[in-house]
Formats: C-alpha cells, sequence, structure tokens
C-alpha cells in the first residue's frame, strides 16, 4: 500500500490523502518449457554448434593458408637477393681468368715451342714460364696443347696427376677453340679426378692456328661456402646436372632423367669422370608466387625453389628453402586465428544471451508499467488539485503580508503628503507674488513626491494579485534598495542599523516585484529577531561566488538570537513561527523559499557564533547590461 498526504496553509486546512490497495497481479509469468519443446531446442543447439565448428575450422584453415603464402613469398624473396649475391661472385670469379689464356699469344717461346713440339728446352722453360703466370693469377692450372690436343707444357708440369704430355683432343674446349676460337668446359680432371672450369683460347701467328692455350679454374671454395649456410644451393650446368652443391649426395646428378643422345655425348667428353648420373628424384609439388617452385626431396622434405641464371646464361644457380619453419609458423597462426574465432564466437554469444535477457526485463517491465498507468493517472490528476491549491496558499501569503507591510508604507506616505501640501500651498503665494521662478521649482519638488508615492502605492497593487510575468535580468542592489524603502518606517522605528555591501553591477534572473518580496520577507524576519536585542544591526551583502558554479549570493544576517534547532529544521514549512499569536501567520519564510526556488535558486538559513543568524540566498546570474534596461 502507498499513501500520499500533504497539509497546506493560508487557506482552510487541506489534506490531501491517496491510498492504494496492491493491485492484483495483471502479467501472468510463463512457467518452464514442457518436455514436448526438449526436442527442437536440442537439435537447434546441434546446428548451431556444428556452424560454430565450422566457422572455428575454416578461420584456422584460412588463417593458416593466408600465413603460408606469406611465408614463401618472403622466402622467395630473400632466396632472389641471395642468389644474385652468389651470382655476382661466381661470375666475377670466372672473369678473373677469361684474359689469361690470350696473354699467352704475347710470348714468343709459347709460338717457337708450338713450331717445335718435341724440343725438350723449350718444354721445360715454357712450362716454367706457365707456373709463373700461374702464381700471379691464382688459377688451379695454365697449359699449352698443339693442335691435335697434346699437352706440350704446363704450370704445374712437376706436380702428380699434371696433364703434360696427355693428348686431350677429346675434351670439348679444345674443339671449341679450334673450331671457334675459344672454349668453355666443366668437367672432372682426367689426370687429377679434380673437377674445374676450362677456358681456352686459339694461339694464331699470322691468321693460322698454332696450338690451345688453356686455363682450369677450381670452384671448390664456393662449395665449401655453401656447407656453412641454413640454405641448400647447387649450380646446374647446361646439361641439368648439378656440377656444384652444397650436399655431396647431390653433386653430379641430373634434375631430371638425360635423353640417350646426351649420354652419348658425355660419354664422349667424359664431364663426370666416372659417376653413374642417377636423377635426383624430386617430385614437383606445385609453383609459388614469382618464378619459385615447390619440389619435395627423396628424403620427404619439401623446399621451395628459386633459381638465377649465370654464366650467361649457360648455368642455373638454384637455391632451396626448407618449407617446415614456414609451415610451422602458418600452423600457429591457423590455431591462434581459430582460438581467435572461438572468442569472437563466445563474444557474439554472450552479446545475445545478454540481449535476451534484456528482452525479458522489457516484457516483465512492459507488464508492470501496464499495472501501474491506472495509478499514474491518478497521481497526476492529485498533483495538478495540489499545483491549483499551493498556488492559492501563495496569494493567501502574499495578502497576508500585505497587512504586515501596510503600516511601514502608510508611515512613508505621511511624510510625502506633508511635504506635498507645503509645496502646493507655497506654490499659490509664489504665483500671486510673481515670483514664476520659485514656483517652478516648488511645482518640480511636487512631481518628485507624487512618482515617490506612485512608487510606494504601486507596491501595494503589485504584492495584491498573481505574478505571472516572465523572468529577466533584474539588479540585486535596485532589489535591496526597494525593499529597504518598503520597510523603512520599522527600520526607523526599530532604531535598526541597517549595513548594505552590494555589487552594484550585479544582476540575477528572477522578477523584479517576486526578488523585492523574497527580500522584504527575510528583512521583516530580521527586524523581529533584534526587536528586543540590546544591538540592533542588519547586515545586507550581496556578491559572485564561482564555486561549485558561478552564482550570486545574497547574506542578510542579524545580531538577535540564535533560532531554536527545531525551528530551524522546519523553518519553511507553513506555519512555523515563534512569533506570539496574531503577530505573524509563518508563511513569509515559506513563500520566500518557493520564490526562490521559482528563479532556479535556493534558501538556507544558519545561526551565527556566539549570536544571530543569517539567511542565504542563491540565484543564478544575469548580463548586467540587460539588468540595467530592466532597472530602468
Amino acid at each position: 500500500m502507498r499513501e500520499w498526504s500533504s497539509a497546506m496553509a493560508g487557506a482552510p486546512g487541506v489534506v490531501l490523502v491517496h491510498k492504494m490497495t496492491e493491485l492484483p497481479s495483471l502479467v501472468t509469468i510463463k512457467g518452464p518449457a514442457t518436455v514436448g519443446s526438449v526436442v527442437p531446442t536440442s537439435t537447434r543447439w546441434l546446428v548451431r554448434g556444428a556452424v560454430a565448428l565450422a566457422l572455428v575450422a575454416a578461420a584456422s584453415w584460412l588463417g593458416y593458408v593466408i600465413a603460408f603464402r606469406q611465408g614463401l613469398d618472403h622466402l622467395h624473396a630473400a632466396a632472389q637477393q641471395r642468389l644474385t649475391v652468389e651470382a655476382a661472385r661466381l661470375d666475377g670469379h670466372l672473369s678473373r681468368f677469361e684474359y689469361l689464356p690470350s696473354l699467352l699469344e704475347t710470348s714468343p717461346s709459347v709460338f717457337r715451342l708450338l713450331e717445335a713440339p718435341d724440343d725438350r728446352a723449350l718444354q721445360q722453360s715454357v712450362s716454367l714460364y706457365l707456373k709463373s703466370i700461374n702464381l700471379l693469377a691464382g688459377a688451379d692450372n695454365l697449359y699449352v696443347l698443339s693442335v691435335s690436343g697434346a699437352t706440350l707444357a704446363a704450370a704445374d708440369f712437376d706436380q702428380p696427376g699434371t696433364p703434360f704430355g696427355e693428348n686431350l683432343s677429346y675434351r670439348p674446349y679444345v674443339s671449341e677453340a679450334l673450331s671457334r676460337g675459344r672454349g668453355a668446359f666443366y668437367g672432372v680432371g682426367i689426370t687429377t679426378a679434380k673437377a674445374g672450369y676450362y677456358l681456352s683460347y686459339a694461339l694464331k701467328d699470322g691468321g693460322a692456328t698454332k696450338g690451345v692455350a688453356t686455363v682450369k679454374v677450381n670452384l671448390e671454395s664456393f662449395e665449401q661456402a655453401w656447407r656453412n649456410t641454413e640454405n641448400d644451393i647447387l649450380l646446374v650446368d647446361e646439361r641439368g646436372v648439378t656440377i656444384l652443391a652444397s650436399r655431396d649426395a647431390w653433386r653430379y646428378r641430373p634434375m631430371a632423367p638425360l635423353s640417350v643422345q646426351t649420354r652419348d655425348d658425355i660419354a664422349r667428353s667424359k664431364p663426370y669422370g666416372n659417376h653413374d648420373l642417377a636423377p635426383l628424384g624430386w617430385n614437383f609439388a606445385g609453383q609459388s608466387t614469382g618464378d619459385a617452385a615447390r619440389i619435395t626431396a627423396e628424403n620427404g622434405t619439401a623446399y621451395t625453389v628459386s633459381e638465377l641464371p649465370i654464366n650467361r646464361g649457360l648455368w642455373r644457380l638454384i637455391l632451396l628453402d626448407d618449407e617446415a619453419p614456414t609451415r610451422q609458423t602458418a600452423l600457429i597462426i591457423g590455431v591462434i586465428s581459430g582460438l581467435a574465432a572461438v572468442v569472437a564466437l563466445l563474444a557474439l554469444g554472450l552479446v545475445e544471451q545478454r540481449r535476451r535477457e534484456i528482452r525479458q526485463r522489457l516484457a516483465s517491465q512492459a507488464a508492470l508499467e501496464a499495472a501501474n498507468d491506472m495509478l499514474e493517472t491518478r497521481v497526476q490528476e492529485r498533483t495538478a488539485e495540489l499545483r491549483a491549491t499551493q498556488d492559492e496558499l501563495v496569494h493567501a501569503g502574499k495578502l497576508a503580508a500585505l497587512g504586515q507591510m501596510s503600516a511601514g508604507i502608510v508611515h512613508e506616505l505621511n511624510q510625502p503628503l506633508a511635504a506635498l501640501q507645503t509645496a502646493a500651498d507655497n506654490a499659490v503665494l509664489l504665483v500671486d507674488r510673481g515670483a514664476i521662478d520659485d514656483a517652478r521649482g516648488n511645482l518640480t519638488r511636487i512631481g518628485e513626491l507624487v512618482r515617490r508615492l506612485a512608487r510606494l502605492t504601486s507596491q501595494l497593487r503589485v504584492f495584491a494579485y498573481k505574478s505571472s510575468s516572465p523572468l529577466g535580468a533584474v539588479s540585486v542592489d535596485h532589489a535591496v534598495a526597494e525593499s529597504l524603502k518598503i520597510l523603512a518606517g520599522r527600520v526607523k522605528e526599530g532604531g535598526v542599523a541597517v549595513v548594505t555591501e552590494v555589487d552594484a553591477k550585479l544582476c540575477v534572473v528572477a522578477d523584479q516585484t517576486r526578488l523585492e518580496q523574497l527580500l522584504c520577507n527575510i528583512v521583516a524576519n530580521a527586524l523581529d529577531a533584534v526587536e528586543g536585542a540590546e544591538r540592533k544591526s542588519i547586515l545586507i551583502r550581496a556578491g559572485r561566488e564561482e564555486a561549485p558554479a558561478a552564482r550570486c549570493r545574497i547574506a542578510i544576517s542579524n545580531s538577535g538570537p540564535a533560532i531554536a534547532t527545531d525551528v530551524l529544521q522546519r523553518m519553511f514549512e507553513p506555519f512555523v513561527t515563534t512569533k506570539p499569536a496574531g503577530k505573524g501567520l509563518g508563511l513569509g519564510l515559506m513563500l520566500s523559499n518557493h520564490i526562490a526556488r521559482s528563479f532556479g535558486g535556493e534558501l538556507h538559513a544558519r545561526n551565527l557564533m556566539p549570536d544571530g543568524a543569517e539567511f542565504v540566498v542563491t540565484l543564478p546570474l544575469a548580463e548586467t547590461a540587460e539588468a540595467a534596461s530592466h532597472g530602468r
């Protein structure tokens, strides 16, 4: 049960009491789902679970695929940079020795040996000459052959396995030099069993080929360096056979099975010694981005293959990147993607559950609101009645305050009326005597007295009706001055010292008449309070305060006795007064509080130490210029 009550004063006692017994329940809450609904719900959850698993699997797969492809792209880009560096090193190393065979064409002793190939002394002399040149050049070997392919002099003539005295006419680089002037060949040495790159040059005299100069370049240093790197590197010749490899098992093995014609050519030139040339047996696994292929080696390891042509396009430099680290990273990213999808689905489920709870709560609230509709209507009707009664009480309070102010205003009227009578009589006499200027001065004085009387009587008129004027900017200094004029008679008769400290530029948002009524009520209470006090004084201060917000603060303090604690707590309620019967209704402070709140302000009271009391009014500030126009 709820109960509202309101007791107001200034008119016959009015007590509004609204009682309402508990309303019967208007909402029927549905019970648990029936057994028949269990099967569809279970099926729905199974479907949702399957969809969620599919989404998680798709997210994991997509994350894995994207990460793996990006990893392969990174491997390929890094491989291209590495291949560019290695190719430059190889090409630079080979080009260092291309000039060396042609240098022998400037040696007369070499041509004398070619003219007399059986001269032992020349063979010895030229071999020593070749040795000295080779020591400076840094090649593996340097030798001279006759047009028949016989080795006439060699830089390693005094070393085991020297080609000195051997016939090498079957070597391709010999026939190429004789037919085209230059030749190049990679192969295993017949006498040393060491592989090398052979560069040959036809030695001519008078346009006729007299012999062939050949330099052998050793490339084992590159192969040794490759074995110390993370990646595997191969060098493949024009036949597709690996001639250098970071792994011994891959050397002298073709990338693909060789044709019969190629095998016959290899049997004649013997570039790979006695190796059986078994294919590597790699399986093509797909194409990556760019020129990179993917293969699976014999041991099952997956590689990304990047290659770059070198040696004028005759050879291919191949780099193999193991895909295992990239695949492992991609798997981790795939797992993370799946977990992220799980988290997203859980968050989505929580959001959906929250929305369902909100819908249920809203449904319950709607039911309660439907039950309260009739109650709200009743309350609004009682509120309207209460407001109408309150307006009547405010008007009644004004009429009550009017009676208290009448005595002071009558006292003020007596003096202007007496002065007015004297000025009028003097004006008649002055006119009769012809003193027109003096009579004009008296008439001016009469006009001022009439205006003063009009202001005094207007106070009675404005306090007697219900004010509905709109709020505007009001000068606080002007409102205080007008209020003190109304109470000037009581101030003078009571011998009360009134001191004002008001900022002349201070303005508030209010109604001129109601603000003066508010101040009159508070000052009148202060006059009542100091009536029996030894020291009778009232201090009115008004200024700005910035905290907690910019507002106007009007403080009216008196030197009377302190207010009792029980009265201080209820002094803004109707009919609360400390005056004896017949001197007050206890409505003045209630009306003042109501007026302050209607302006958007507040009214407070407190006791001062050691004696006295203070009433503080806080009101919204207004612009000075606007207030000045309202004051005029």
